[in-house]
């Protein structure tokens, strides 16, 4: 066995599974993977966005790829910023998101990826830009999922002509099993490997798009400052497992429900153990200082056959509704989403850090890089990640038993809860409505609580079957075995 990947879709999948039958390590099939994603799940994950991506190699020390967007404005403001409202419909909540020109971040997907390859991977970066360079010429049918996805954001996507154009042939929403192709992205993913760098038509074309002069922030002064930084990770314990996760506040508030929830004991019963972790998932929201991380996202999972684990989150909001020009790039609105920008809109200063909750994660049992892992799902991810890690490390559930469990997520004087599973669902139900005044159940495994795409090694199985991946149902996941 070369390895088992775990994503959010097939294409994602399959690419990472190619570069590590040619030889790869985990990094290498994660980058393969997340550029494959900017064209299999188009709405998820972005060359205009960025993201984050957790590394243990066996013999190096594990480390944390930060490709999060800074804030531009070097440049100074526009005197008409492109800013507009658009509401979203989630079914049972509405909610509003900003977009535009003047709602894009810095983007630093593709320097991030790049770097991670070099410093990390073992193959040229020109092979592993080939999958996803591939696909965006060939084309993808469009999931299921992601025709949902394109639902919530259509008003977000169909208010620019080339932007709707890209993602739809007759100008309505994309249908199950449609073929998706981006020719232009496949040119750039192509010179993008050729060059080890983010193509200079991406950068022209960018500055003079989302600049200033057509309402946006972006200026080459920001495109030069922002730096992807390979950091330390945080550091968790629990018992004989150590987790290594994302050091900005995704991490934090993850360590913070960990802690809770391991902190005291099981409950014998579906409904107190639901108010258990109710009670830690709202620990971990009341540490949150102010910031949480809305908007779409995508995770990936690999673990190879040397012992090497990587794992990453990627994100672009849920896009600005605009492309750069002759590329099949939409941009992303991290400037437009209220919760990264809890003073206002446009008033961090140009280089700031925005805040972020995504907690690509990797755990290592003894010592040794067993166990990757992480979740899209807005500020869901916390819980989520958190109750996957608290059933494998603490209760030795299996990995299928412990992705696939009814999950709860809470915030102050509100929790979501997952009904599917649970023996008592009314006990439970109750049981929340003890503490909290709003309780939001879902009778279904549901998008709204993400997707643990996870990849564990049993280290005491045989060789032959040590590695197993799960892809979260809830976003329509897939393992692949190599």
């Amino acid at each position: 066995m070369h390895g088992v990947v775990s994503a959010g879709n097939p294409y994602t999948a399959e690419a990472a599974a190619e570069v590590l039958r040619a030889g790869g390590n985990a990094v290498d099939a994660v980058v393969a993977a997340a550029l494959a994603s900017f064209v299999a799940e188009p709405l998820l994950a972005s060359a205009g966005g960025s993201g984050m991506m957790t590394i243990a190699l066996r013999g190096r020390e594990p480390a944390v790829v930060d490709f999060f967007s800074d804030t531009p404005g070097r440049g100074g403001l526009p005197e008409a910023p492109d800013f507009a409202a658009v509401e979203v419909d989630f079914g049972s909540a509405t909610q509003v998101f900003h977009v535009g020109r003047g709602s894009v971040a810095v983007p630093l997907a593709l320097p991030g990826l790049a770097l991670a390859a070099k410093r990390f991977g073992t193959l040229p970066l020109s092979d592993l830009v080939e999958p996803a360079a591939r696909i965006a010429r060939l084309g993808v049918p469009v999931a299921a999922e992601t025709c949902w996805v394109f639902e919530l954001l259509w008003p977000i996507v169909n208010r620019d002509p080339d932007t709707r154009a890209l993602y739809s042939s007759h100008g309505g929403l994309p249908q199950p099993g449609e073929l998706h192709v981006n020719p232009a992205l496949s040119a750039i993913l192509m010179d993008f490997g050729r060059l080890g760098k983010t193509p200079p038509l991406v950068t022209s074309q960018m500055l003079e798009a989302f600049g200033p002069q057509r309402g946006g922030l972006l200026s080459a002064a920001d495109v030069a400052e922002a730096k992807v930084e390979v950091l330390p990770p945080r550091r968790i314990r629990i018992g004989d497992w150590e987790v290594i996760t994302s050091p900005r506040v995704g991490g934090a508030l993850l360590g913070v429900i960990v802690e809770a929830l391991t902190a005291g004991t099981p409950e014998t019963s579906d409904a107190e153990e639901a108010l258990r972790i109710a009670r830690a998932s709202l620990t971990g929201h009341r540490a949150r200082e102010g910031f949480n991380q809305l908007g779409s996202t995508t995770h990936i999972s690999v673990v190879d056959a040397q012992g090497g684990a990587c794992s990453t989150t990627l994100t672009n909001g849920e896009g600005c509704g605009h492309l750069i020009p002759g590329t099949g790039i939409q941009m992303n609105n991290f400037l437009g989403e209220e919760d990264l920008n809890p003073q206002g809109f446009h008033v961090h200063p140009p280089g700031a850090h925005l805040p972020s909750m995504i907690a690509p994660t990797v755990a290592l049992y003894r010592g040794e890089p067993v166990f990757a892992l992480g979740s899209g799902g807005s500020n869901r991810i916390r819980s989520a990640v958190a109750e996957v890690l608290y059933r494998v490390a603490v209760l030795g559930s299996d990995l299928d038993t412990a992705v696939g469990a009814p999950r709860v997520h809470a915030e102050e004087g509100q929790v979501w809860v997952e009904l599917e599973g649970l023996e008592d669902p009314e006990a439970v139900v109750g049981a929340l409505k003890r503490e909290f005044e709003q309780v939001f159940a879902f009778e279904k495994r549901a998008f709204f609580f993400g997707g643990v795409h996870a990849v564990l090694r049993d280290m005491d199985a045989p060789a032959a079957s040590q590695l197993r991946g799960v892809g979260d149902i809830r976003r329509g996941g897939v393992a692949v075995e190599v």
